[in-house]
């Protein structure tokens, strides 16, 4: 094997080189989350007087927590909502946070319709 020659002095290694040792180099990316097999729509739906509400569907029944996942959308978007049979409604055009959130979740996430 032979001897590779310190990158900072160009000594071979010790006992001739006197360099402190090299700091280590950046940190690996952290991984992509695993990504589940079902996709969940998100749409936008208008209600008597002008209101806007976001809805998540398409929920594998077994596969997730509904409630607690509409409650962490709930908190993080600000604003109220509520879940029933797997689909989840927010109040307010929250798509944007909606999919960022699914998509650190593991899901897969589509718009649907306007």
């Amino acid at each position: 094997m032979i001897p590779i020659p310190c990158p900072t002095c160009g000594k071979l290694p010790p006992p001739d080189c006197g360099c402190p040792p090299l700091p280590p180099g950046p940190a690996d990316p952290a991984p992509a989350p695993k990504l589940r097999a079902e996709v969940i729509k998100l749409r936008r739906e208008k209600r008597p007087g002008n209101r806007e509400v976001t809805i998540l569907e398409g929920f594998l029944t077994g596969s997730v927590d509904v409630e607690a996942l509409a409650r962490d959308l709930k908190k993080r978007c600000g604003t109220g909502g509520s879940h029933h049979g797997g689909v989840i409604e927010i109040q307010g055009d929250h798509r944007d946070e909606a999919a960022a959130l699914l998509l650190e979740r593991g899901f897969r996430s589509k718009r649907a319709g306007g």
